[in-house]
């Protein structure tokens, strides 16, 4: 049965108590093969963290930024321009039209041809790739060197489950590791990762998540707070479990986002992050709620000067001052816990805002994550 007709079957036969019990059990199928993935890597051969410099004549002038764009070019692209000027080839057009003969490797082929023809005098310094695996081929990457001879830098903010090939997701999101050595810089947002590229010696970059700060937007002064707890985010397995939890115990949370009931997307989340006086994070990557990464919302719902109550999870710990800057929970009977202290503490939880929005203002902008990337790599900006 090819993957197209299980995932079509798959839709049609799992619904409700037995989708649920099928998202689980997958859950608990990725998180087995993460670990026992994570105990097989050996030691890289050098502990050094620093990114290798990349060959590049004179200063930055030009990003040419290439992924399958959803958020990225209204919280991403915009920071790449406070650095250089920056082009865009946005794949979610043509992937969106995919026919049923098409290969996602063969639109992204085609989207990259037909861009690098119609872009004839266009000439970045450097080629930021933002891609799953599901996307890439070994055509793809000819074709871009092909046509381009500037370093060629993939990210990828999802490789904590897509690095190893564990074979279990029905899309082929997995083993991006075959293609890191294609890449003359890999930028990975999860830190155990870098050691995984390294030992496979490939160059690699901790790039954690950063955001893109609104114009004009300063540090909150009320904790005049319009929502008590709030949620921004779509419908998925692992955030309905746990709002369902806690609408059991009698919480309310205010949902925004797609496929919640009697929900609505919003424009502008920074109004609903900054409006809350709790805004609740979910970061897990799979239904089991066992694993937890970064995720951009880690940096998105403080760096607009919110409290911030999210999944525990030890990365956190390098960038925020976790009690001080933002909230943390490893269970729901803790989240519970902290929702009912801090509930009744406003000026507590503005004070948290406040210091999440210093915190990441001076450190957590997409801006400064990418020029250290540059300047580390060795390339002028």
């Amino acid at each position: 049965m090819s993957k197209s007709l299980r995932a079509t079957v798959r839709r049609t036969l799992l619904r409700g108590a037995l989708h649920d019990r099928w998202a689980a059990r997958r859950g608990r199928q990725l998180d087995r093969a993460y670990a026992e993935n994570v105990l097989r890597e050996k030691p890289p051969a050098s502990a050094s963290t620093t990114a290798p410099s990349l060959t590049h004549p004179g200063a930055l002038r030009r990003i040419l930024f290439i992924a399958d764009c959803v958020w990225e070019q209204n919280s991403l692209t915009p920071e790449f321009a406070r650095i250089a000027d920056t082009r865009v080839l946005d794949l979610h057009p043509a992937l969106e039209k995919k026919k049923t003969s098409e290969t996602a490797p063969g639109i992204v082929l085609r989207t990259v041809r037909e861009f690098a023809q119609k872009e004839t005098t266009l000439s970045p310094d450097v080629i930021i790739f933002y891609a799953r695996p599901n996307l890439l081929a070994d055509e793809v990457f000819d074709a871009l060197r092909h046509r381009w001879k500037c370093p060629l830098l993939g990210l990828n903010l999802d490789d904590k489950l897509q690095f190893f090939p564990h074979g279990i997701l029905a899309d082929g999101n997995d083993d991006y590791a075959r293609w890191a050595r294609k890449f003359d810089l890999n930028l990975t947002s999860c830190l155990a990762a870098t050691d995984w590229y390294r030992a496979r010696a490939c160059a690699v970059a901790y790039v954690p998540p950063g955001f893109h700060p609104a114009p004009g937007l300063s540090a909150p002064a009320s904790a005049n707070f319009k929502h008590e707890f709030s949620f921004v985010g779509a419908k998925r397995y692992e955030r309905e479990v746990i709002v369902g939890q806690l609408q059991q115990a009698g919480i309310s949370v205010k949902l925004f986002g797609r496929d919640w009931p009697g929900a609505k997307w919003i424009e502008n989340p920074n109004e609903v992050y900054r409006g809350s006086q709790l805004n609740l994070g979910i970061g897990h990557p799979t239904p089991s709620l066992a694993l937890a990464n970064l995720k951009a919302r880690d940096f998105e719902c403080p760096g607009a000067g919110a409290c911030y109550l999210t999944t525990a999870n030890w990365e956190l710990a390098h960038h925020f001052d976790i009690g001080k800057e933002i909230l943390c929970y490893r269970n729901v009977e803790e989240l519970i816990e902290l929702y009912a202290f801090y509930r009744q503490r406003p000026a507590d939880c503005l004070k948290i805002a406040q210091a999440a929005w210093r915190r990441c203002a001076a450190e957590h902008t997409w801006e400064k994550r990418f020029r250290k990337v540059f300047s580390d790599a060795g390339i002028k900006v």
